[in-house]
């Protein structure tokens, strides 16, 4: 039931008197203004109700009772529900009971009320009066109350009132003394509920009606109020600082100024409970189920079999937004979740869907065992058309480019539609191998290819054509069809592969992937070379361009072997589906694995406790999963069909889910953590046990634990929820342990446990401070003794030393003086000779290499240059005039000028070139791997470098050119003719003139 506030007209409500009737009228629109003028959008048919995740818990699943009296949420995250038979404490995977009991020091196991205060700290209280409270680990009774008690509240001033069953309102002080509200009108009244406004005054919900205390003066709600006569079952404030208020009549708001009305002209049902979050209101009752008041108006979840519709005694909203309900029926929680199920409840023909198509308009096509059903805005209906062929159970879908409509049944043939209406029906009759069609391609060519159990057909131009294993096919039972990028047919059998190409059939050797036979599936992404296929072995990738295959399987990390639809989802994800659940994963993760940059896959894991009615995904007909339109997920499943937000995923794991240590066993034996613990000696084996407060997705939570003073880093635990130390040495240790969602953050506060291991005393330092004391002592004993006995020895040794010393001396004397002499003459033939070697390959003057070095040289280089055909060039250096530097200035000039002009040539000439002194003024440089022009560039720039040489310190008038000739060895077969050329060319600058460069280009 969805109710917009448009759609009916507003009440003031009963018992409205003339004389307040404005005051009430405009209560009345406060109250509707303040629900729907908050700037919320408005809510889409995906937020509606009935298509929230609901899931129950009772006695089954480890609750003590079902009936759940109060749900509190202490701030390490757990959830606690008050039952008759004790405080059950959940985790997300397993309930923790605690009753009547020396721990406790309840005198009862009912507990009604649970109320949580400051520090993590919770209040529990129920019958017998029994009150107590829970504190780090540690239940604390206070005294009880006079009767069974009903409601709990700390007031702004930390106090604590105590709303008892017939037994009266009690304050209990700071200090703890507890005073009885004196009041005859609450003296003996049965009360239900305690809330407290804005200005510190309590408001009391009880058995004949509401009651306002301020300090000592107590306000009873009279009916000319606008509050009917009854009992006041639960109370909430609203931002406005109004009061809510459920009672047998319907839900009221107002003031004790302005009066009540219905906050809904809807709501007159008995409530039971209430719940206000933010603009939304929950409303629970007594026999009419669950409904939500918010700026869209008023909602009921229904009483259909599996909701809420037994009394509703409980609400609450926990951290990660979901909805808890208590019934006498056990729990619920209502909440968002990965994926939305469209089942029968929504409409849908069956729940066994075998194929989903999602159509240009936005809705989709479902085939089920019972026929077609069309989905818009998450309801379904029959598919508008008569044929009963449409009732029947259908496996495959497709539509062609003609937006014709074409459906393959488990047992009637092809059914087609076109877009004007009119449909055709093919069977055996028409040429079909058989009437059970699984999968249909319309191909880009118009052709229609049509996979059957017994073979495959192609409708082509008015005729059916049959290919089988006896075509080329590798089995006859057709599961997928497919037309890749290039023009290919795909098609997918339950014993390989095969793919039309040219007109004719090729197969893929599918059995070298881990022995794969089943392909239920292809995909092919945009500008991508691979096509994906589902197998029974994991995903195999085919590359289309190399045509090579590999795979991803378990040894990657899939949970498992058979995989039916792959869909590439528009955040470069792939979803896989399966008889297991959905598995979701990164594409590049996926290719980062096949290329061997990753060993394993991380990936996430979806099944029922994730929205699905079903986790069992089908397979074996086309299409079983696709992408919508709007980016969403749809999967056929045997519990209807199940789609998912990609994008909406984060916000699951958005959440951090706080992590606490729940048990502590030592040897196999419990040990209760109260700060550090203290372990004997010789402990073993520390098991510790711990659980990360996330309910959204609680099997999925990760988990990471650090000891320090051993691990140097986290270690990844998985979903594994204990650690198991042991052997570990004597010290102090710090366990630490963070969770996180597959994906989110990890938790910023570790939950952590310091405990220490005592020493054996062989183990302790005094121990071992003694063993070295006692074993100094006797080495030093033993010291003294032997050092006796070697005074003795040593007497007698140094007597026979001096006596040698003395005879070996001499030798040794005489021996240094035969080594001296020695060592001179061998140092000075070293030198000699060194000396001979450089006048042998030096230019004494210029250091330079001489003409014999240079002459190996050029034989070397010219046949590696004639060898290999690589460039070698030869230049003739010649200092001009410089006869004339010797007889004007002297000899020693002239040798001061050839040093220069040779560091010069030196200096500016490459590392693979070899400069040598030719004789008198002459030089030469031979060039290899050079070709003539940057032979000649080179030696121009020697040219230049000389002639701007500075000889002013030795004359001041001289001033040094060269001229150089150039050559490259092209054709010529002896080295002499390159000097030739070179010498050729060096006469030819001088003939022109000198100071210049000129190349014999032969």
């Amino acid at each position: 039931m969805m109710i917009s506030p448009s759609e009916s007209d507003v009440s003031p409500g009963p018992c409205i008197l003339p004389g307040t009737f404005r005051s009430k009228l405009a209560l009345v629109c406060n109250t509707l203004c303040f629900f729907f003028s908050f700037s919320l959008l408005a809510l889409t048919p995906n937020d509606s109700l009935q298509h929230f995740f609901l899931e129950q818990w009772t006695t089954r699943d480890g609750l003590p009772h079902n009936t759940i009296n109060s749900i509190a949420q202490t701030d390490d995250g757990y959830l606690w529900f008050a039952t008759w038979e004790g405080i059950a404490r959940y985790n997300g995977r397993s309930f923790t009971v605690f009753d009547r009991s020396a721990t406790t020091g309840l005198p009862d196991s009912g507990i009604f009320a649970l109320y949580t205060g400051d520090n993590n700290s919770l209040m529990a209280a129920g019958s017998r009066g029994g009150i107590v409270r829970y504190q780090q680990n540690q239940w604390s009774p206070l005294p009880a109350a006079a009767a069974l008690v009903r409601a709990l509240l700390y007031d702004q001033q930390q106090r604590l009132w105590i709303a008892t069953e017939g037994a009266g309102l009690w304050r209990q002080e700071v200090d703890g003394h507890r005073d009885r509200i004196s009041s005859p009108a609450l003296m003996d009244e049965a009360m239900y509920s305690l809330a407290e406004s804005d200005s510190g005054a309590i408001w009391v919900g009880t058995a004949k009606g509401l009651f306002l205390v301020e300090e000592n003066n107590i306000t009873p709600i009279q009916p000319e109020d606008g509050l009917p006569v009854g009992p006041v079952f639960s109370l909430a404030l609203d931002h406005t600082g109004h009061i809510i208020v459920a009672t047998e009549q319907g839900v009221f708001t107002g003031s004790v100024q302005q009066g009540f009305a219905l906050i809904h002209p809807e709501l007159t049902m008995a409530a039971s409970a209430l719940l206000m979050e933010e603009s939304t209101l929950w409303i629970g009752t007594l026999s009419d189920g669950l409904f939500r008041l918010d700026s869209s108006g008023l909602e009921g979840l229904g009483t259909d079999s599996n909701k809420p519709a037994n009394r509703i005694l409980a609400l609450h909203k926990d951290t990660e937004g979901s909805l808890w309900v208590g019934t006498n029926g056990g729990l619920f929680r209502l909440r968002n979740a990965p994926f939305t199920s469209i089942t029968s409840q929504h409409g849908l023909a069956d729940n066994f869907v075998r194929a989903v198509l999602p159509l240009a308009d936005g809705s989709v096509l479902a085939a089920t065992s019972r026929g077609v059903s069309h989905i818009r805005h998450q309801l379904a209906e029959p598919f508008n058309h008569p044929a009963p062929f449409l009732r029947e159970s259908i496996l495959s879908l497709a539509k062609d480019a003609q937006q014709q409509l074409w459906f393959g049944s488990y047992a009637h043939g092809l059914f087609t539609i076109a877009a004007d209406g009119t449909s055709r029906l093919f069977t055996r009759d028409d040429g079909l191998w058989t009437n059970e069609v699984r999968a249909i391609l319309p191909a880009d060519d118009g052709s229609v290819w049509i996979g059957t159990s017994r073979g495959l057909n192609r409708w082509y131009q008015g005729r059916m054509e049959q290919l089988d294993m006896s075509s080329g096919l590798p089995g006859n039972y057709i599961m997928a069809l497919y037309q890749s990028s290039d023009g290919r047919i795909w098609i997918g059998t339950g014993t390989g592969v095969a793919f039309w190409q040219n007109d004719a059939l090729h197969t893929l050797d599918l059995y070298s992937q881990d022995a794969a036979e089943f392909a239920f599936g292809f995909l092919e992404l945009p500008h991508q070379e691979f096509l994906w296929i589902t197998t029974d072995r994991g995903l195999v990738r085919y590359d289309l361009s190399k045509n090579t295959l590999s795979i991803l399987g378990r040894s990657a990390g899939l949970p498992f072997d058979k995989y039916f639809q792959v869909v590439a989802d528009q955040q470069n994800n792939l979803w896989l589906t399966s008889n297991r659940g959905i598995l979701q994963f990164s594409l590049d993760a996926a290719q980062a694995v096949l290329s061997y940059r990753e060993a394993t896959l991380a990936l996430k894991h979806f099944a029922e406790g994730d929205g699905m009615l079903s986790a069992q995904a089908n397979g074996g007909s086309n299409p079983a999963a696709a992408l919508h339109q709007d980016g969403s997920v749809w999967i056929a499943t045997a519990g209807g069909v199940a789609f998912s937000h990609p994008e909406r995923l984060s916000n699951f794991s958005a959440f951090i889910p706080p992590v606490v240590l729940e048990q502590i066993r030592v040897d196999g034996e419990p040990v209760q953590q109260q700060g550090p613990l203290s372990l004997a000696a010789g402990t073993q084996r520390i098991e510790l046990f711990y659980a990360g407060l996330g309910y959204v997705m609680p099997q999925q939570i990760q988990y990471r634990t650090r000891l320090k003073g051993f691990d140097s880093d986290w270690v990844e635990r998985g979903q594994q929820a204990y650690t198991e130390l042991t052997n570990l040495a004597p010290g102090h240790y710090q366990f630490e342990v963070i969770a996180s969602y597959p994906a989110g953050e990890w938790s910023t506060a570790a939950a952590s446990l310091h405990f220490s291991i005592a020493p054996h005393l062989w183990q302790r330092p005094l121990f071992w401070l003694l063993v070295l004391v006692a074993s100094i002592s006797l080495l030093f004993m033993v010291i003294r003794w032997r050092i006796g006995q070697l005074k003795i020895a040593a007497t007698e040794l140094k007597r026979q030393v001096t006596e040698k010393t003395i005879q070996l001396q001499q030798k040794a004397n005489h021996l240094e003086q035969s080594n001296n002499e020695k060592s001179e003459l061998l140092e000075q033939l070293r030198l000699q000779s060194e000396a001979f070697a450089r006048q042998a390959r030096q230019d004494p003057l210029t250091s330079l290499a001489n003409r014999r070095v240079f002459d190996e040289m050029l034989l070397q280089e010219f046949s590696r240059a004639r060898r290999h055909q690589h460039p070698l060039c030869l230049a003739l250096i010649d200092i001009d005039f410089f006869k004339q530097v010797n007889d004007r200035w002297s000899h020693s000039v002239g040798d001061e000028v050839l040093l220069r002009v040779a560091h010069s040539l030196q200096q500016h000439s490459r590392s693979t070139d070899t400069l040598a002194r030719w004789g008198g003024e002459e030089f030469a440089l031979l060039l290899p791997e050079t070709g003539l022009p940057e032979a000649l560039q080179l030696c121009e720039r020697l040219r230049q470098q000389i002639s701007q040489l500075d000889f002013s310190d030795i004359a001041s008038e001289l001033h040094i050119t060269v001229s150089i000739g150039v050559t490259a060895c092209h054709d010529s077969t002896e080295a002499d003719r390159l000097l030739l050329q070179a010498d050729t060319a060096l006469y030819q600058a001088k003939a022109k003139g000198r100071n210049q460069v000129f190349a014999c280009r032969q």
